[in-house]
């Protein structure tokens, strides 16, 4: 006789076993390298961050950032650049009744991109001088995080800075705006063009703050094969530190406002009047029911406090900033045509520099020679590689959605206002009920006239949203 409970019961003991035992072995593989118990930090970031200030922060070095100085230094803080360039690798025409020919490409993909930019860039460090005007004019190697006038030069082929627009994330173009900026990168794009007007800003010492912490786990993942825990544990430490640095000091709080009732009205006038531009987000629920959600913003700022937080937005706006150094040297070079770019990844039509490649922090590894290739938009891609493999890449989709749909499909939505429509289950909660289902959504994948490639869902509330845009954001 087979009985639910009796095996519900034991499956729940042996996964509580099999996690117990995952767990001992994990904290015996960091307590014997670092002299760190595992079970204080609760997530793998802090617990990178507890290794590094137990054995490589130097002392004094990093400061605290809150407030006004936090919010204006996050302002500067972009992601990797994901871009698409050239859509498709195909040499003859689309309608032609010559045999297809494809011009070859080539994946290569960046070792390490984060621990490079740390073991290697300089970070900003100590405590920051707020300064008005242009401070090179008095020291010109000042560093820090400036905000300038930028004006792009009149061509350039792919734009390097990125502009925040409200609501969609980063978008790199051309032409003239204001905004804030590592002066690391600011130095880079002088190179390519661009000028500056630097209006305010804060400047910090500079300093190599992560060299060793970095070159200890770049060793320690080195003597272990791909294989071993061990290898994986030392990339997902050395890549999780910088986070830490970029988490939000601000709490997300949400509440439901019943503006039927003359409470409710009062509740919803006082939350516009005093904490109005911190709302992000509302949602209609029913019956004239809102749930909001809001910021509550911290503006505490202790000029005497080392280290009583993780966060410190300039350093991660430093590293995110020398990763789009590093790969804009990609970007506008003459050797080769750039098609497709993510955070630490190029897709280009001829093969690197032998200089570029090795196993070494920094340089490229080569992932793919594709034969085939198709672009619609950022994480959005098919290739059929040289074993006639193909490799499909939708963000968002399922795999096992994903493994339905070949090259051919998308080289179809090349053609404008062409669509595929295809069907996933995905989990929802109702707010109102208190229930949770699960429902048929429609993703509806088209390229629209404007040319722009867009993934629409259709879900059971029946309102159309876009997941994504071909403007840029982490």
């Amino acid at each position: 006789m087979w009985y639910f409970q009796l095996e519900a019961i034991k499956y729940c003991k042996l996964d509580c076993q099999s996690l117990h035992e995952v767990l001992t072995k994990f904290n015996e593989l960091i307590y014997s390298n670092f002299s760190i118990n595992i079970h204080k930090p609760l997530t793998l970031p802090a617990l990178a961050m507890r290794i590094y200030k137990a054995h490589f922060m130097p002392k004094d070095t990093i400061y605290q950032l809150t407030g006004e100085v936090e919010q204006n230094i996050r302002l500067s803080y972009t992601g990797g650049a994901v871009d698409v360039y050239i859509p498709h690798n195909r040499v003859t025409p689309f309608f032609s009744n010559i045999l297809a020919k494809f011009k070859k490409l080539f994946y290569y993909d960046v070792n390490s991109l984060y621990p490079t930019v740390k073991a290697n860039m300089d970070m900003p460090i100590g405590k920051p001088i707020a300064f008005e005007g242009n401070i090179r004019l008095v020291e010109p190697d000042a560093f820090g995080v400036f905000y300038c006038k930028i004006t792009s030069p009149e061509y350039l082929k792919h734009p390097l800075l990125q502009k925040r627009i409200k609501g969609k994330g980063t978008v790199a173009g051309l032409g003239t705006w204001h905004g804030w900026i590592s002066s690391s990168e600011m130095d880079n794009a002088i190179k390519y063009g661009y000028q500056f007007e630097i209006i305010k800003g804060y400047q910090f010492e500079r300093g190599n703050i992560f060299k060793d912490y970095v070159t200890k786990l770049y060793e320690l993942r080195s003597q272990f094969a791909k294989s071993h825990p061990m290898n994986l544990i030392a990339k997902l430490l050395m890549n999780s530190l910088y986070g830490k640095f970029g988490m939000r000091l601000d709490k997300t709080i949400t509440e439901i406002i019943n503006l039927n009732t003359d409470e409710g009205k009062i509740a919803f006038k006082e939350l516009l009047d005093t904490v109005g531009e911190s709302i992000q987000d509302y949602i209609e629920l029913d019956n004239n029911k809102y749930l909001f959600v809001r910021n509550k913003l911290s503006n505490v700022f202790n000029e005497d406090s080392y280290h009583s937080s993780d966060v410190n937005i300039a350093i991660a706006s430093a590293i995110t900033a020398g990763a789009r150094v590093h790969m804009s040297i990609f970007k506008n070079n003459p050797l080769f045509n750039l098609y497709y770019s993510d955070t630490d990844s190029i897709f280009i039509d001829m093969p690197l520099p032998l200089e570029f490649i090795g196993k070494q922090l920094g340089l490229l590894k080569l992932e793919y020679v594709i034969n085939k290739a198709v672009f619609l938009a950022p994480k959005v891609y098919g290739l059929v590689i040289e074993n006639g493999v193909e490799v499909i890449k939708i963000k968002g989709i399922t795999e096992e959605v994903t493994s339905k749909i070949h090259v051919n499909d998308l080289e179809y939505l090349l053609i404008q206002d062409s669509n595929k429509v295809f069907n996933q289950h995905k989990w929802y909660k109702s707010l109102v009920k208190g229930e949770i289902g699960i429902s048929d959504v429609l993703y509806n994948l088209k390229v629209t006239s404007n040319k722009r490639a867009t993934i629409y869902k259709e879900d059971v509330f029946n309102s159309t949203e876009p997941l994504f845009y071909d403007e840029l954001d982490k």
